[in-house]
């Protein structure tokens, strides 16, 4: 099952609602936890039965290994041998209110075992078709990455202490909620917890576990919650609308902009040999803006959802392709798996606390996590390593740049500016330079998602190649006519513009340019969907592009970051 298609919208989702808020007000909020959980296995098993197995193995053996990662250790910890040791680890406790080293050892030993049985499973299930043995052999669980990753964080919080235990109930809801079961985004569960409960139940959850200093986290965590929800001032009937405007927009993104661009990339890349150098140049923007927005379209759809049940997801997409450089562009694009990675990977490797070489090995490490993530090939290794090598390059530079621009403030140069701040032409200058920066970060997205999509290093190359030295000519019909929706057509007839020469050129066009006209110049989705003037104009527009979307469900497809 997809949001984009008619089961789901017209069916399963308005069940969904309808059994959650009737058990959620008559049978209490357990009730409603179990009633989504069901409702996402359901979800999840309607196209994938086989790997729902998989998922509830995972979700069972994690919950259990973190309910012994929270256990109280102050009470008689098993790990010491001997009574006479455990009386000793006992006293140790009540005197300083600290755990032997032992016990922090066993702990340790504990979460690193966890997450190794996570990545393993992981490994298996994305890597294992490989092997020559195992060709052939269906292996796909789509979505593991991200419960497995929801999991990992899980176990890694559980240990730190930063978040309340969990009902099984609570933990299965946390992995298995629907909206971000498939792709994302990654919600961290203190954050989840924090929006599952009042002030007065986090207190008294809080004051049997945590610490002083947790507890305060937590409920800051809460409080940034509230003030998100109490600076929008819309009523419930406000709030609601702006749901269904960003579930619009999304399927919009999805149907007609990113699976139009789908037909155009796919025409490509079954014959890259044969590109001309504009073909091979209008492919790549196509896949560039294709998995934009096929990405985003699902988490803008996702998020909507996810308010209808009280769930308030993170921001996963942030206009990425206005970004300067590309450290700025890791920090727009997928917001949640890079917060995920600098949290687990990054930091835990040393982050910059060890000087600035392992700083910039530890960067090369995590993008080559991520793009050991994202498949199994070479390619994606390419991938990773190309904005790695760019992000460890320019937080090279721009760390000189500061430090350069600190002599200056501190008078340790001579040299002044001769451009005031003030001046207009000094203003001008600034925009034309970011505007400058904005299109190289984008040329280098561009040529590095190449490697992305092609089926091996050498097919990438090969498509590299042909953006240079394909030849010249106008742009191939078949690669032309993906644009063509048959809605474009309808006023082309009207006005009798079909009888242009190439007039499936000029919409190709027109197509591109509202695309980037979009990424570039437009606010991104979920703040046009929470600032937008709720007016019957606003209302209509919506309507047309929700109904725009539904009637273009005939050729339904997945989500790109399935594959993933």
């Amino acid at each position: 099952m997809v949001f984009n298609s008619f089961s789901f919208l017209f069916a399963y989702l308005p069940i969904v609602l309808i059994l959650f808020w009737v058990s959620r007000r008559y049978l209490g909020k357990q009730w409603a936890d179990v009633c989504l959980i069901v409702a996402s296995l359901v979800f999840y098993g309607w196209n994938y039965p086989k790997c729902l197995p998989v998922l509830l193995g995972s979700l069972i053996v994690n919950y259990v290994w973190g309910c012994f990662l929270y256990r109280d250790l102050t009470k008689k910890p098993k790990a010491a041998r001997g009574k006479a040791v455990e009386k000793n680890a006992e006293k140790t406790v009540a005197k300083t209110g600290s755990v032997p080293d032992d016990f922090k050892r066993r702990r340790k030993c504990m979460l690193g075992a966890g997450i190794v049985l996570n990545v393993a499973v992981l490994g298996f299930f994305k890597y294992a078709r490989l092997l020559p043995a195992l060709q052939g052999i269906e292996l796909d669980a789509p979505g593991i990455s991200f419960f497995t990753f929801t999991q990992i964080a899980f176990l890694v919080e559980t240990y730190r202490g930063n978040i309340v235990p969990m009902g099984m109930s609570e933990y299965g809801l946390y992995v298995s909620f629907f909206p971000k079961l498939m792709q994302g985004p990654i919600m961290l569960p203190e954050d989840f917890q924090a929006q599952r409960s009042d002030e007065k139940s986090i207190e008294q959850r809080s004051n049997k576990k945590l610490t002083e200093g947790e507890k305060k986290r937590t409920r800051a965590v809460f409080e940034d919650l509230a003030l998100r929800s109490a600076q929008t001032g819309d009523e419930w009937w406000e709030k609601l609308l702006r749901n269904v405007i960003l579930i619009s927009l999304g399927l919009f993104k999805k149907v007609i902009l990113a699976d139009t661009l789908g037909q155009a990339v796919a025409a490509g890349f079954e014959n890259v040999a044969a590109l001309l150098t504009v073909d091979a140049w209008v492919v790549m923007l196509s896949y560039t803006l294709q998995l934009y927005f096929d990405f985003s379209g699902y988490c803008d759809i996702a998020m909507g959802v996810a308010a209808f049940f009280g769930y308030d997801l993170p921001l996963n997409f942030d206009s990425p392709y206005k970004a300067v450089n590309i450290m700025d562009f890791w920090k727009r694009w997928h917001k949640t798996l890079t917060d995920f990675l600098t949290k687990y990977v990054y930091i835990p490797l040393g982050g910059n606390r060890k000087g600035a070489f392992r700083m910039y090995v530890n960067f090369l490490i995590v993008f080559l996590v991520s793009g050991i993530w994202h498949g199994a090939g070479w390619q994606f290794v390419v991938w990773g390593m190309m904005h790695g090598t760019l992000y460890v390059i320019t937080r090279a530079v721009s760390g000189y740049s500061r430090k350069k621009e600190a002599q200056v403030a501190e008078g340790r140069t001579v040299r002044e500016s001769c451009i005031n701040s003030d001046n207009r032409n000094h203003r001008m200058l600034r925009r034309l330079s970011r505007g400058v920066r904005v299109l190289l970060t984008f040329l280098y997205v561009n040529i590095a998602w190449v490697f992305f999509r092609a089926s091996s290093v050498k097919e990438g190359v090969q498509f590299l190649r042909r953006l240079l030295t394909g030849g010249t000519g106008k742009v191939s019909r078949s690669i032309a006519e993906a644009f063509n929706l048959e809605e474009f057509w309808y006023v082309i007839k009207v006005f009798h513009l079909d009888r242009l020469p190439d007039s499936y050129f000029y919409v190709m066009v027109l197509f591109l340019i509202v695309c980037l006209l979009f990424i570039w110049f437009s606010p991104n989705t979920v703040q046009i969907a929470k600032k937008c003037r709720l007016n019957a104009a606003v209302v209509l527009l919506a309507a047309v592009l929700f109904v725009w979307s539904v009637i273009s469900f005939s050729g339904v497809s997945t989500f790109l970051y399935f594959n993933f």
